[in-house]
């Protein structure tokens, strides 16, 4: 069964505030959950709205030419409680802005279309920020909470007030030929996809350009998300390009307090971007990252390619614990390539924090500062195999091709940092 959004009064005039008839219709829909679901089909147009939820067995279709815009009144965006695994909304204590597109303990949900446009319409919430006018966290443009069986493919989501796809503690999720666009800077905190506490996520044939991380998997933030304890696992991240002027390409972390493990990331362009690849996390973190695969990874005038940072002390609160070390083991890197790289690897783990198995293989940078200590590693333990260029530092071991040992790697716990990155 499929509706228009005209059928419940819509009108995509981009004036008229649509939220009524997107509410009337998601009703409608709900009634066919026992048949299979329906679909809610949203024509050309400019259909202005304040935030709506979603409902399981659901297909949300924006034609050609169809963009669902947020209304810029934060007066008309309900407040939502502080996830769990956060403490608080994220930025500020207490409630959090709803998202604009919402769901929760939802099963089988569909966001598709010929390429029609989401737009959060962010510019607003932007300068609030940066004029610390807001007391709650902006909003997300699409937030699916709990959920299962998530399908959002062929339309593109713009300008979000914060992150553009949260899906958090979410299972089986599939982003696929989705582009994601926000100013490259001014546009502060706007991540382009967050798989959060998620498992089982593919993330494949995306565009991404945007004012913060394109890609950041979290799994909760310090004590909060220690005790929430649901890691993010098994997700597939291929046939990507991103760009990101302030951050990373692709991260992990920081909030990572649950846990990450067995993400392969592979076939990606990171291009005109202040970081390529990046895990980050701190003391009262706790959790782990491990068993993480980068392959055929290409860089672009990317002034940091590769950083792994464990000094990165953004914290809830006060009562994180202080003595929650997280654990880094397991990261592999193979089929690196790129040039216009100003340092390729700088991975700098702590007396608290080493950096374990950690495997670089087949990497060719071609860099653009040409100072020593470009290759920069501290409390790293791991191997080279085969051809690395530039030279990598002296802490890991060397291996050939035929996985012969050829040089013992150094015990070097401290290296010169020519800039700060």
């Amino acid at each position: 069964m499929a509706y228009n959004l005209t059928d419940f009064g819509g009108v995509g005039d981009g004036r008229a505030v649509n939220t009524r008839a997107f509410e009337r219709a998601v009703e409608t829909v709900s009634a066919f959950a026992d048949q299979g679901g329906a679909q809610l089909n949203v024509p050309p147009g400019r259909w202005l709205t304040g935030p709506f939820n979603l409902t399981s067995h659901m297909t949300l279709f924006l034609a050609e030419g169809a963009e669902i815009l947020g209304i810029t009144d934060e007066k008309d965006w309900p407040l939502m409680p502080a996830l769990p695994s956060y403490g608080y909304g994220r930025e500020r204590k207490g409630p959090r802005f709803c998202s604009l597109i919402h769901g929760q303990n939802l099963k089988d949900v569909v966001i598709t279309g010929h390429n029609g446009s989401i737009n959060g319409q962010g510019e607003v919430w932007w300068l609030k920020h940066r004029r610390r006018m807001l007391k709650n966290t902006r909003p997300p443009l699409v937030q699916l909470m709990w959920s299962k069986d998530i399908v959002i493919t062929n339309i593109t989501l713009r300008n979000s007030p914060f992150w553009h796809f949260h899906p958090y503690d979410c299972t089986n999720v599939t982003v696929s030929d989705v582009t994601i666009l926000a100013p490259i800077s001014g546009a502060p905190n706007t991540d382009g996809i967050d798989p959060d506490s998620c498992e089982d996520v593919l993330i494949e044939n995306c565009y991404i350009s945007v004012g913060d991380d394109a890609i950041a998997i979290k799994s909760g933030w310090d004590q909060y998300g220690i005790a929430y304890g649901r890691p993010s696992s098994n997700i597939l991240i291929r046939n990507v390009t991103v760009r990101s002027l302030v951050s990373a390409g692709i991260s992990i972390g920081s909030e990572m307090s649950g846990g990450v493990a067995n993400v392969t990331v592979k076939n990606v362009r990171i291009w005109d971007s202040r970081r390529g690849v990046r895990i980050k996390t701190a003391i009262g973190r706790g959790g782990y990252i491990r068993n993480i695969s980068y392959s055929n990874i290409t860089f672009d005038n990317v002034r940091a390619a590769i950083v792994i940072k464990v000094d990165y002390n953004e914290h809830a609160d006060d009562g994180y614990d202080r003595n929650a070390f997280p654990d880094i083991t397991g990261i592999s890197f193979k089929k690196i390539h790129g040039w216009g790289v100003r340092v390729p690897v700088r991975a700098h783990g702590s007396n608290y924090i080493p950096i374990k198995d950690i495997t670089f293989q087949d990497m060719s940078v071609g860099i653009s500062y040409k100072k020593k200590h470009i290759f920069q590693c501290s409390y790293i333990e791991g191997r080279v195999i085969g051809s690395v260029f530039p030279k990598p530092c002296e802490n890991l071991d060397v291996y050939d091709e035929q996985g012969q040992l050829l040089k013992s790697g150094a015990v070097l716990n401290s290296t010169e940092v020519d800039y700060d990155i």
